[in-house]
């Protein structure tokens, strides 16, 4: 279904509609979760319409899983192929905070561009932008920009990558960057733990990509014996 975008539209309004008809009935009847609240706190209260909370809802849900989905194989795909970058943190927990930064910042996932508009005349490496203008920020390109990130292209466990733009910035940053960071630190560390012996049973370049503003892969053989 990934590759075909007619079943990939249809799922998503077949999923739309499943949260539009959960939230209306968690207005009526709620329980004790996330979905409730903004059902009986905003949509019976008039602040949001069901529409908007279904929206709401839907990038929740998406956002939440569709990312760290993608980025956990291609973090196992980086380090199976930089070893003496995955020994580091595997030697040392300490590392491992570090390491996924760094992973962030040289994989970053998402490859959809994030559109701003300018709030003030500016000018950037000689292009001139207008107040009200359209501006897409391509976060990829950002994080391995040269004059922020030497050797940008490299993965380098150790370096200092704060300041990386893979959740965004400013007060649109992601708000679940905090869970996908733990996410990330614990899943990998206890990975590569209990699988000391895994590898990749097929090559990298002849992974099938997912057809997705998501950068990842459909799937990833591997092997522990």
């Amino acid at each position: 279904m990934a590759g075909d975008p007619a079943e990939a539209m249809s799922a998503r309004i077949a999923l739309y509609g499943y949260l539009r008809a959960l939230i209306e009935r968690r207005t009526h009847d709620p329980a004790d979760d996330q979905i409730s609240r903004l059902a009986t706190e905003r949509v019976a209260t008039g602040e949001a319409t069901l529409d908007e909370a279904t929206g709401m809802v839907s990038l929740l849900l998406l956002a939440g899983h569709e990312t760290t989905a993608n980025m956990f194989p291609l973090a196992v795909i980086a380090l199976l192929q930089n070893p003496a970058h995955l020994d580091a943190p595997r030697a040392d927990d300490s590392l491992w905070p570090g390491a996924v930064e760094e992973l962030l910042r040289h994989l970053t996932v998402i490859h959809s561009g994030i559109r701003r508009v300018a709030t003030e005349d500016v000018e950037l490496s000689g292009v001139r932008m207008r107040a009200g203008d359209g501006v897409v920020v391509a976060l990829q390109a950002a994080n391995r920009d040269p004059s922020v990130y030497p050797d940008p292209d490299a993965l380098d466990v150790r370096r200092d990558a704060a300041g990386h733009l893979a959740f965004g910035h400013g007060l649109h940053q992601c708000l679940g960057q905090s869970l996908a960071r733990a996410e990330l630190r614990l899943g990998l560390s206890t990975l590569f733990r209990r699988l000391p012996a895994l590898r990749m049973t097929a090559l990298p370049e002849s992974l099938a990509l997912s057809a997705s503003t998501v950068h990842g892969v459909r799937s990833l053989p591997v092997a522990w014996r």
